[in-house]
């Protein structure tokens, strides 16, 4: 709406006025985040109610970002920084909420800097953190995948130098120096890489947008860009060059040192030998080698992929659906947000087919967190120890809803209101950190550090471990309170179990809420299963690239079997034809060629053994519950490849078999 200046909007009820629109390509400052509507830091209480926090300097949630004046370095700028924060840290332990800090504590505050980071590509949300090993995971598989492709072309090359040994040894016999010849090769290598660079950018465009069509989620695609900018640009041109430099140099080398006498008085090749013979092998090989890394290492992303689904959650996702809401963004305060929340509860169970329903102020499996320093009855804790335990808020019929069995104890009722004693339970893992092997039931904890701590939440039950955040993470200690005695959070994420459909269940949500109050919005409904998968979205696209990449070096290594295979039957025609014509059969012609393509994969496939090893270990940290040296995984690699050798070899063994020996040699 081009017209859009000065309409009116209201941003979670309150109205606004549209100022300004954002200019094209400007998403924000916050990698892998693209809000919408930008809204004055001033107004933030008005447009979150139930968490304001502006006039509070102890609540860190403002990003500052600074522009450097002209001549000004970021370290400078730093310099500038340090002194105001520490005038700001040595005026803050001297407040009356510092004075019960532990004097670890109290050094480790005042130990304290700023630092000032360059903020031209955003502000870091964790997201590169979180993609940074998988990036360069793919790297590796497409490097690898490079050097197969450039094997391969090497290969083609030197069967192409193979045909033009008479050519070039006129030019030699004419006076054309090494040098030169080597040049002119190197010139067509680096035409033939440029040429292929070339037609990978134009293709690259399309590729990449189609690759981030399987990205783990919206925010993955948002932190990636499909956009060729000059850095790739250079870069692909500066690999093409030294692919055409290290691949194209020993064919070139290789034809120039061709022997005259013997290349004018040959009238065919030998079969497959010498030196050209050899470097043809040899290439194979590595691309054979290069192959089984690849499919080992598709191999283990697969499996882990495998094992992360069929691993417990600690909760039963099936019949399950979830959705979020926040009625303080409606106008409720605290207090009719705490009625909203539990007549919507009353009316979910009400529902003809609901078995269940249970609200918590962090879903799970979400990437979302709350963890909170604590102080344990009976537990001492050490200097810099983690007394930080993940935390929930949740409401009665939480557990039974979500299928989280309880070990001891009991799960949160109508006793855990507001104004009762404060209750609490906590998971197997927190249990025996803090606990060993007595029972927690009874013991109580606080929230804070410090001497003064007050230890007012007694610990009623123990449930067993669930997953937090991922799938693939250990067991975390968690702790759950009561959603009605005050913790958690404005905003609920809701869990019905149904035996109903979940469109049907989708749709009776929505028509129930819209009863209650339609200005509340509902948002991020899901089922669990369908969740379940989402959590493991990075892990699904990593084994997708890995097999794409498996598949493309599989068929690289067959082409390149295949090639070698046609080239020796080729040269090796008149050693065929006269083995037939003192009788050998056409089976023991198969046998011969494919046990060359056998004996070729075998030598690959031995001298990768290593490398594998090595590139699992570097997979390692991607991998669940799977070891980089997995013997299976390692011998299906070997299996397949050795299998697919074998079809690329049956072609030019079976052609060998039909050589007419008296056309060979009356040809020889």
């Amino acid at each position: 709406d081009s017209s859009v200046i000065g309409k009116a909007v209201r941003i979670n009820g309150y109205p606004m006025t549209i100022v300004g629109v954002a200019a094209p390509g400007f998403d924000g400052v916050s990698l892998g985040y693209r809000p919408a509507v930008h809204i004055p830091v001033t107004m933030k209480r008005q447009v979150t109610p139930s968490w304001d926090a502006l006039d509070d300097r102890r609540s860190r949630w403002v990003q500052v970002l600074a522009r450097l004046k002209k001549g000004v370095t970021i370290r400078e700028a730093e310099a500038s920084i340090r002194p105001l924060y520490s005038q700001i840290i040595n005026a803050e332990v001297r407040e009356a909420a510092f004075s019960n800090v532990p004097k670890y504590g109290r050094e480790r505050f005042l130990s304290s800097y700023a630092i000032a980071l360059p903020a031209g590509q955003g502000s870091d949300s964790g997201m590169r953190r979180h993609m940074e090993t998988p990036m360069n995971v793919m790297m590796c598989l497409a490097g690898l995948v490079l050097l197969i492709s450039c094997a391969n072309v090497s290969n083609l090359l030197v069967a192409r130098a193979a045909g033009r040994q008479k050519e070039m040894s006129v030019r030699l016999a004419l006076g054309a120096g090494r040098v030169r010849i080597v040049s002119q090769l190197l010139v067509e290598s680096v035409l033939l890489s440029l040429a292929g660079g070339t037609l990978g950018l134009l293709v690259a465009r399309w590729t990449t947008e189609w690759l981030l069509v399987f990205a783990p989620d919206d925010q993955v695609r948002l932190a990636l860009s499909s956009e060729i900018d000059p850095r790739i640009l250079g870069f692909t041109i500066a690999v093409s060059i030294a692919a055409a430099f290290l691949f194209g140099l020993l064919p070139a080398l290789q034809l120039s040192s061709t022997d005259l006498a013997t290349t004018f008085k040959e009238q065919s090749g030998g079969a497959g030998a010498g030196h050209g013979g050899r470097l043809r092998r040899t290439l194979v090989v590595a691309q054979v080698a290069l192959s089984f890394a690849l499919l080992a290492g598709a191999g283990l992303f697969v499996q882990s992929l495998q094992n992360l689904r069929l691993t417990d959650p600690g909760f039963k996702a099936t019949n399950l659906v979830r959705f979020k809401l926040d009625p303080t963004l409606s106008g409720y305060d605290t207090s009719r947000a705490k009625q909203f929340y539990r007549q919507l509860r009353t009316r979910l169970e009400a529902i003809p087919g609901v078995s269940g329903a249970g609200l918590a102020a962090v879903a799970i499996l979400d990437r979302s967190n709350w963890d909170s320093t604590v102080t344990v009855e009976g537990y001492r804790a050490k200097d810099g120890e983690d007394m930080n335990p993940h935390f929930n808020a949740v409401s009665p019929g939480y557990f039974k809803t979500m299928g989280i069995a309880l070990v001891a104890g009991r799960e949160f009722d109508m006793r855990d209101s507001e104004g009762a004693p404060r209750a609490g339970i906590v998971n197997e893992t927190f249990a025996r950190r803090y606990f060993g092997d007595r029972s927690p039931i009874g013991y109580h904890f606080g929230f804070g550090a410090g001497t003064n701590v007050k230890l007012d939440i007694e610990i009623v039950g123990v449930a067993k471990d669930v997953k937090y955040e991922e799938v693939n993470e250990e067991p975390l200690r968690q702790v759950f309170v009561a959603s009605d005695q005050g913790e958690g959070s404005s905003s609920m994420t809701a869990y019905v179990r149904s035996e109903l459909p979940s469109t049907q269940m989708f749709q009776l949500l929505r028509r129930e809420l819209g009863q209650m109050d339609a200005s509340v919005p509902l948002f991020d409904m899901n089922t669990m299963e369908n969740q379940l998968d989402v959590s493991l979205s990075i892990e699904r696209f990593m084994a997708f690239l890995a097999g794409v990449f498996g598949f493309l070096a599989t068929a690289l290594a067959i082409v390149g079997l295949y090639g070698i295979s046609t080239f020796n039957v080729a040269r090796r025609a008149k050693e065929i034809g006269i083995r037939m014509a003192l009788g050998s059969d056409r089976s023991r012609v198969i046998r011969m060629v494919l046990s060359e393509v056998a004996a070729l994969s075998a030598l690959g496939v031995a001298i990768a053994l290593p490398l594998a090893l090595w590139f699992g270990k570097f997979l390692q940290s991607q991998l669940y519950g799977v070891q980089a040296r997995d013997p299976l995984t390692l011998a299906a690699a070997a299996l397949g490849l050795g299998a697919v050798s074998m079809l690329a070899g049956l072609g030019p063994a079976l052609r060998a078999s039909r050589t007419d020996p008296m056309n060979v040699l009356r040809f020889e």
